[in-house]
Parts: C-alpha cells; sequence; structure tokens
C-alpha cells in the first residue's frame, strides 16, 4: 500500500518508518527539505512541493498530515484542490491510537477486500475525512 505523510517531524517521520518496515511505499513531504532527504535516504519517495507529493501518489490517494494543529486548515487549503474525487486526507483531529483501533477492527469484518481499500473504506466511513473536489470523502 502507498501513503502519503505531510509532516515529517518526530511523530510523523516516526510513523513513515513503521510503514516503510511493514512494507508499505511512502510519499513524503515537508517545509524542511533536509527532513524529506533524510527520509527519501531511508527509501521513502521525497517530494519538494505539493505539486510533485499529489503526482508522485497513486489514486486514489491516501494523505495523512501530521503537521501543528495551527497549519492544519492553512495546509488543507494548498492541498485540497490538488486531489480528485475519492482521495482520503487524515488529520491530527483522529488520535492514532483510536484510528489504529478502528482500523483494525474494519480490517477484520472485511476480509475480502484488499489492505488498501479497507484502510481507505475505514478512513472515508469511519472518519469522514475532509471533502475532496466533487464532495467525496
Amino acid at each position: 500500500m502507498q501513503v502519503g505523510m505531510i509532516g515529517l517531524g518526530r511523530m510523523g517521520a516516526n510513523m513513515v518508518r513503521r510503514w516503510m518496515r511493514g512494507g508499505h511505499s511512502c510519499v513524503v513531504h515537508d517545509v524542511s527539505r533536509d527532513a524529506v532527504q533524510a527520509l527519501a535516504r531511508e527509501g521513502a519517495t521525497g517530494a519538494n512541493s505539493l505539486d510533485e507529493f499529489v503526482a508522485r501518489l497513486a489514486r486514489p490517494r491516501a494523505v495523512w498530515l501530521m503537521v501543528p494543529a495551527a497549519v492544519v486548515d492553512g495546509t488543507l487549503d494548498e492541498l485540497v484542490p490538488r486531489l480528485a474525487s475519492g482521495d482520503v486526507v487524515v488529520d491530527e483531529a483522529v488520535p492514532a491510537h483510536v484510528l489504529a483501533a478502528a482500523l483494525f477492527e474494519r480490517f477484520a469484518s472485511r476480509g475480502e477486500a484488499d489492505f488498501q481499500d479497507r484502510l481507505l473504506s475505514a478512513m472515508r466511513y469511519e472518519f469522514g475525512g475532509h471533502l475532496a473536489p466533487g464532495g467525496a470523502r
């Protein structure tokens, strides 16, 4: 599965490392080019702009925001126009342990679907996410 992470502070960078250890592909972006380059050296796909970030993600895109609360809205204002219907954005409004528990619960009940479909479904229906262009969640 491929996941995009915006925000590579301690929490965001460590989540990316855990996902990569689990065999997932990660596209990363941060205002700090050094943070992007550091994770790129560890195997992530780095992106130095939001346009590059979105272009490197396969559709439907799964984007996780791990930025300070004060910049969530501004980041979303810049990101959402670049997304398409069916893309999913998760932000800090849902504590990670709550999200993880809900995702694992959801996965157990949908054994027939592949991992990406299950993740996208869980994020869409359990947490609502943010509206993408066209009004889709």
